[in-house]
C-alpha cells in the first residue's frame, strides 16, 4: 500500500524528549545522543562481523558466562539481547503512535552482557494516518534494525533463521507485554504485537506463543517460544521458563514458580 505517513527528521521533532518519556517504560534501557565515551559502543558494522574485535570478544563473554557453548548457543543469546535494543521503537509506538527508524546507532552492552543502551547517531520519525498504517511502518522499522544482524549470524553460526528470528520477536512481544503493562494497557499491547507479527509471514512463523499466567492475586505475560535459544547445553544445564522442548505442564509449573512466586 502506498504510505500516507508524515515522515519527520527525528531531531527536530524532539527525540530527547521522546527519549526522556520512553525510558520509564523501556525497563532502564537507555537511549543516548551524545555519549561520554564511543569506545564503549559496538556500531551495526561491527556486530555484523563476528569476526571482529567487538563481537569476538562479545561472543567470547557469551561463552565466559554459559551462554554461548557453541555458535548457535552463541548467536541466540545476541538475538535474544539485541532483540530487547527494539524496545525505544516499541515504545515510541505503544505510546505515541510514531514509528521511530533508527537509520544509524550503536550497542552498549553491559558487563553481565545484556544489551544497557542504544546510540541514536541517525533517526526519522513517521507519523502514521492510521493503526494499520502504523503497524506496517513498526514491523519495517524492527525488521530494517534486525535483518542485517539475522543474515550475518545465520551465515557465521548456521543457526536457521527461523530460530534466529525467534529469539528476536521473543524479546519483541516482551517489549510489548512489559511496556503496555507500565502504560496500563497490557491486554492491548499484547494484541497490538500479534497482529503486527501476523504482517510478515517469516515473523509470525518465529512469534512466541503468548499467555498470562495466574497465580492468586498475581498474573504476568509468559511466553513459549518457537524456537529453543540452546542454552540447556550449556554448563548450567538450565531450561529456560520459555523453552518449547518442555512438556506444557513443566513449563507453566515454572512459569508460576517464576513469574508469581508469592501466588
Amino acid at each position: 500500500m502506498a504510505s500516507t505517513s508524515q515522515a519527520r527528521d527525528a531531531s527536530k521533532f524532539g527525540l530527547a524528549e521522546l527519549r526522556n518519556a520512553a525510558f520509564r517504560l523501556t525497563g532502564q534501557l537507555s537511549l543516548e545522543l551524545n555519549p561520554a565515551r564511543s569506545d564503549e559502543w559496538i556500531g551495526l558494522d561491527e556486530l555484523c562481523d563476528p569476526l571482529s574485535g567487538p563481537s569476538a570478544a562479545l561472543h567470547e563473554r557469551f561463552s565466559a558466562a554459559g551462554f554461548g557453548s557453541s555458535r548457535r548457543a552463541s548467536s541466540a543469546s545476541l538475538l535474544l539481547r539485541y532483540g530487547w535494543a527494539a524496545g525505544f521503537q516499541i515504545a515510541t509506538w505503544l505510546e505515541h503512535k510514531l514509528v521511530l527508524h533508527l537509520d544509524r546507532f550503536a550497542i552498549k552492552f553491559s558487563q553481565s552482557t545484556l544489551v544497557e543502551g542504544v546510540w541514536v547517531q541517525s533517526a526519522r520519525l513517521d507519523e502514521p494516518s492510521s493503526e494499520t498504517e502504523g503497524r506496517i511502518l513498526l514491523l519495517q522499522s524492527l525488521l530494517n534494525f534486525t535483518d542485517p544482524i539475522i543474515v550475518s549470524q545465520h551465515h557465521w553460526s548456521r543457526f536457521s533463521r527461523h530460530a534466529l528470528w525467534s529469539m528476536a520477536v521473543s524479546s519483541w512481544a516482551a517489549q510489548f507485554a512489559a511496556i503496555g503493562e507500565r502504560l496500563g494497557r497490557r491486554d492491548e499491547a499484547i494484541e497490538d504485537a500479534r497482529h503486527t507479527f501476523a504482517l510478515h509471514p517469516e515473523i509470525e512463523r518465529a512469534a512466541p506463543e503468548i499467555y498470562v499466567v495466574r497465580a492468586g492475586s498475581s498474573s504476568r505475560v509468559c511466553q513459549k517460544r518457537s524456537a529453543c535459544c540452546l542454552y540447556f547445553k550449556g554448563p548450567a544445564e538450565h531450561f529456560c521458563v520459555s523453552c518449547p522442548i518442555l512438556p506444557s505442564a513443566d513449563r507453566l509449573a515454572r512459569n508460576r514458580d517464576f513469574s508469581c512466586p508469592t501466588g
